[in-house]
């Protein structure tokens, strides 16, 4: 892509606006810091090689996080086939790598531990309907950002916030 200052202004802009939400797609989605690190530089790379697709800015948000996601999972699904790396995480183990890491963050908050504990335990789609409801998509933009029927968005975030629910409460109890 030959870029011009207009595309590199776009591009900033962006990313800017959309720091955190792409910062919560990587947590939730790769478990270690430099893993994040990583997916933070795809999803950025993805972002901009996609970015002469973008039409309207009015779906900006809406076609970042499918890009977002659409990168989080092939991500996930490269680093699960390395047979060369394999990482099993208890709950307890996840419960603690999280607590570490918050000591260096704002926010102490254990719910919140419990939850990214319980969303990293679900499958890279609950991941991504539940991130992008939390981030209060409505099921239209869900489905656009999924590539899912809206009709099908709302059956499968119930199933995905029933066993969400059924995590942390399970977190809860050990």
């Amino acid at each position: 892509m030959n870029s011009t200052p207009a595309d590199e202004h776009k591009f900033l802009e962006l990313v800017n606006e959309n720091r955190n939400r792409i910062l919560r797609v990587c947590r939730v989605y790769a478990w270690n810091p430099a893993d994040q690190d990583d997916l933070y530089q795809e999803i950025l790379f993805q972002i901009w090689r996609g970015l002469p697709d973008l039409k309207e800015q009015q779906f900006a948000n809406t076609w970042l996080y499918r890009v977002a996601i659409n990168t989080a999972i092939s991500f996930v699904r490269k680093r699960a086939s390395r047979s060369d790396r394999v990482v099993h995480f208890e709950p307890a183990d996840l419960q603690r790598a999280i607590e570490s890491r918050q000591t260096t963050e704002e926010t102490t908050d254990d719910r919140i531990a419990t939850l990214y504990t319980a969303i990293y335990q679900l499958d890279p789609l609950e991941k991504a309907l539940v991130t992008l409801f939390l981030e209060d998509f409505t099921y239209e933009q869900i489905a656009e950002a999924t590539g899912i029927n809206a009709n099908n968005v709302g059956v499968m975030l119930h199933r995905a916030k029933k066993k969400l629910s059924c995590l942390m409460k399970e977190q809860a109890s050990t």
